[in-house]
C-alpha cells in the first residue's frame, strides 16, 4: 500500500506542476497574448486553424534605404552645460532622480545606460553637467561614455 501512495503523490505533484507551464514569455519581452486563447482561431467553416505567436522584429536597415544622418556629439563638450542645454542636445531623459542638490538624468539604449550628473556650482545656483557615467545594461563589459552617448543619440534620432 505504501509504494502505491508514494506513486499517487508523485503523480499529483506532476499534474500540479504541469499546470504551471502555460505560455512562457522570454525575458525582456511583453506577453501580447495575455488573456487570449492561444489554441487557435475558428474559421467561418467552424474549423480551428493554428495561429502563430506575434513576434516583434527590429526594423531592418537596408544599405539602399534612407539613412538617418548622425553627427556625434563629443562627450567633453557637454560638461558645464545647463540642464536645458543638455536636453536640447540629447533629448529628454528616461528617468530623473535627485540625490540632495544633485540630479541624475538617465538615458538608455538597447545595450547601455548613460547617466548625467548635474551639480550646482554654488549652493542655490543652477545645476550644470559635471560628470557622466556609462555602463552596459547586461553583463559587465566596459563601454566608454562616448560610445554609449552615440548609441543614445542614434536611438533619439530614430524615434523622431
Amino acid at each position: 500500500m505504501r509504494p502505491f501512495g508514494v506513486l499517487l503523490l508523485l503523480a499529483l505533484i506532476a499534474v500540479g506542476l504541469s499546470a504551471c507551464g502555460g505560455s512562457t514569455v522570454p525575458p525582456g519581452t511583453t506577453n501580447t497574448e495575455y488573456g487570449q486563447t492561444t489554441y487557435g482561431q475558428t474559421t467561418s467553416q467552424g474549423n480551428i486553424r493554428a495561429t502563430r505567436p506575434v513576434v516583434r522584429r527590429k526594423p531592418e536597415i537596408s544599405a539602399a534605404g534612407p539613412m538617418i544622418p548622425f553627427k556625434p556629439i563629443p562627450s567633453d563638450t557637454l560638461k558645464g552645460l545647463s540642464e536645458d542645454a543638455v536636453e536640447e542636445k540629447i533629448g529628454a531623459p528616461e528617468m530623473v532622480r535627485g540625490e540632495g542638490e544633485i540630479q541624475v538624468w538617465q538615458y538608455r539604449s538597447e545595450q547601455c545606460s548613460f547617466d548625467a550628473f548635474f551639480v550646482p556650482k554654488t549652493e542655490g545656483a543652477p545645476r550644470e553637467l559635471r560628470h557622466m557615467l556609462a555602463r552596459m545594461r547586461r553583463g559587465n563589459q566596459a563601454i566608454s561614455v562616448q560610445d554609449c552617448l552615440d548609441q543614445v543619440l542614434k536611438l533619439h534620432l530614430a524615434s523622431k
